[in-house]
């Protein structure tokens, strides 16, 4: 058991958690290497029993990831391409006219490049329409009349 109750055990396993953070990012294994050297510097001050190197490991890992989420938690990362995976997001509002009209629900309307599947009350078309939702997949968009 003296293997565990060592401080340089507790300092590679640190190191070696860290290491593997920059191979499988993800900002985790850095808090729990990050607790193995704790436990290390602890060791080094006193000496304990594996059970309770397990407890303050336990305890430091804790810590530790709570002052991570604390610390990269609460930044909000602005993208200067908001909805870049969520193109319909970003037209909720537009204006538009129909390119075909709206029968049984569903019609066609061209956004920039783009012909859309639209869905509302009958319209024909040419006629101008703002967009006011989404279908719940996003591929549908929900218009009337302006």
């Amino acid at each position: 058991m003296t293997f565990f109750t060592s401080p340089w055990t507790w300092a590679i396993a640190g190191l070696v958690l860290c290491m593997l953070e920059t191979l499988a990012p993800g900002i985790f294994l850095l808090w729990v290497g990050i607790a193995a050297f704790a436990n290390a510097l602890l060791l080094l001050a006193t000496p304990l029993s594996i059970e309770w190197l397990m407890v303050s490991f336990c305890v430091f890992m804790a810590i530790s990831v709570l002052i991570g989420r604390k610390v990269y938690g609460e930044r909000d990362v602005a993208s200067d391409a908001p909805f870049l995976n969520r193109r319909a997001d970003a037209l909720l509002g537009r204006e538009t006219r129909l390119q075909s009209a709206i029968e049984n629900g569903i019609g066609l309307a061209q956004i920039d490049d783009t012909v859309w599947r639209v869905t509302g009350s009958e319209l024909p078309a040419g006629t101008h329409v703002k967009i006011t939702g989404l279908s719940q997949d996003g591929t549908i968009l929900q218009v009337q009349k302006v």
